[in-house]
């Protein structure tokens, strides 16, 4: 199925193939973990989840985002299936911005209580 894969680092973004077993995903984007980024309802990029703490990692920004490392891009059908991704190749890179290569992105976490 199509993806795309972005790759920061290279600064290039480009279309791959993705044959539907989630172990090529860690190849595609050299990681160990990933995480999901749900760019809308159907569009789902795949990011490296210890991205932040690779040293000399590069950034790129899309959808007023900014994430570390290679990404991925991939859909989701109604059922929460991986389908190939519905944008084209131009549609990508309108959307990602590179970010400098002094950037730095400092890790946190923060909680929210639901109880009133």
């Amino acid at each position: 199925m199509k993806a795309i894969l972005i790759n920061p680092k290279e600064q290039t973004i480009k279309e791959v193939k993705y044959k539907g077993d989630f172990k090529e995903i860690y190849s595609l984007v050299d990681c160990n973990t990933f995480d999901c980024v749900y760019l809308d309802n159907v569009e789902v990029l795949y990011v490296d989840d210890e991205g932040l703490y690779v040293t000399d990692n590069r950034f790129f920004s899309i959808n007023n985002r900014v994430l570390a490392g290679n990404g991925l891009l991939l859909g989701s059908d109604a059922e929460g299936e991986t389908i190939g991704t519905g944008l084209t190749l131009q549609m990508v890179k309108d959307m990602v911005e590179w970010m400098p290569i002094e950037h730095v992105e400092t890790p946190y976490m923060s909680f929210k209580s639901f109880v009133d």
